[in-house]
């Protein structure tokens, strides 16, 4: 690998290696991680957006079909076709819900700790109220 670095007068810049399906192993350097997300986020968002068009175009159209023909088949088209629009919709919703997520996450500071103190009384009713009552006294 340095040959190829001196050969083309590069340096060679610290990776990050994520895995994908077994052992197939991409690696994506570091600063490029959150570039790749946003890529991909927009061009999902947008392929969407694309079906959505192409749907509603498609529905407007099988709809003139079955009011023309009235054949049951036909409007049983329309219906799926309004189905899978919905569902392209939700899809676009969980999209954006998963990108505030990752967003979220990664500007969360990790150096947060929580700790719990809990104090816990063992004894009878009788001991608790003494000790109770001696504190009271020492206010």
């Amino acid at each position: 690998m340095n040959n190829l670095d001196d050969t083309f007068n590069m340096k060679t810049e610290s990776k990050e290696v994520a895995t994908v399906a077994g052992n197939n192993v991409i690696t994506i350097p570091a600063g490029e991680i959150d570039q790749n997300a946003d890529y991909d986020y927009e061009t999902s968002r947008a392929n969407l957006h694309g079906l959505l068009c192409q749907g509603q175009d498609a529905l407007m159209h099988a709809l003139e079909v079955a009011k023309q023909s009235e054949h049951p088949r036909a409007f049983e088209v329309v219906g799926g076709l309004m189905k899978q629009l919905a569902d392209i919709n939700h899809q676009l919703m969980d999209l954006s819900e998963k990108r505030q997520k990752l967003k979220d996450v990664s500007t969360k500071d990790s150096g947060t700790t929580i700790t719990n103190n809990t104090a816990y009384f063992v004894g009878s009713t009788a001991e608790l109220n003494k000790m109770l009552s001696d504190m009271n006294k020492e206010k």
